[in-house]
């Protein structure tokens, strides 16, 4: 039995939310995935969840405690550009709260449990945009992608 760290505590903690949320509101056949390949191998819609390298920052001079603040980019996988587009402003909208931070307990490589230890708090969005604007020649996955990219923390 082992855990998961804070990297990917924040992601999956993120998986989970957006997995919940897309249920919630009634949303149908909309994967949710951690692995850029994995979009390619299932149908669309997909949204894509990749927590970046993390920045960390001296609490104050001459102290060793860091803080870590965590960039996350979320891409949208459309079938139209429609559909991304209300994709993009529900998600939006739904980030504006924060989200649920787990620790998760891992057996034999598979979740077995987890348990709230925070907030992941959003401090700002850094790209709320279509990725791709040449997109005639690209792969229907490709075509209506969407990112957004945030910078954010793990609060008690």
């Amino acid at each position: 039995m082992g855990t998961y760290r804070e990297s990917r505590n924040c992601e999956a903690s993120l998986v989970d939310k957006i997995t919940e949320l897309l249920s919630t509101d009634g949303w149908t056949g909309i994967r949710v995935e951690k692995v850029f390949a994995q979009v390619y191998q299932g149908g669309l819609p997909c949204i894509l969840i990749q927590q970046d390298p993390e920045d960390l920052t001296k609490l104050e001079i001459g102290s060793k405690t860091n803080i870590h603040y965590f960039y996350v980019n979320i891409r949208i996988f459309a079938t139209s550009d429609g559909q991304r587009l209300d994709l993009k402003d529900w998600l939006s909208d739904k980030l504006e709260d924060d989200v649920d931070y787990y620790n998760y307990t891992i057996t034999n490589g598979v979740v077995s449990g987890k348990v709230l230890a925070g907030r992941i708090a959003i401090l700002n969005f850094l790209r709320n945009e279509k990725e791709l604007t040449n997109t005639e020649t690209l792969a229907l996955e490709d075509k209506f992608r969407h990112i957004i990219s945030f910078r954010c923390k793990i609060a008690n």
